[in-house]
């Protein structure tokens, strides 16, 4: 087994890490290497993507209303 070999439950598993704090090279490498061949994990990692830009601008939005008075 390679070095840099991970199956989809590891990659998924270090790319939920990598919000939390730095992936070693090894694993960033990893996880590089099996997205180039696997479309399931590329999906699951545009997904968490969309998913912390939506995250983002709703504290934005949230912000803003505090700012604002509003309250809603």
């Amino acid at each position: 087994m390679s070095l840099f070999y991970r199956n989809c439950r590891e990659v998924t598993r270090l790319i939920l890490e990598r919000e939390n704090r730095a992936l070693s090279v090894v694993e960033r490498v990893a996880v590089r290497f099996h997205l180039g061949i696997c479309l399931m994990c590329t999906r699951f990692t545009g997904q968490v993507k969309l998913m912390n830009r939506a995250m983002a601008q709703w504290k934005r939005y949230a912000e803003h209303d505090e700012h604002d008075g509003s309250g809603g």
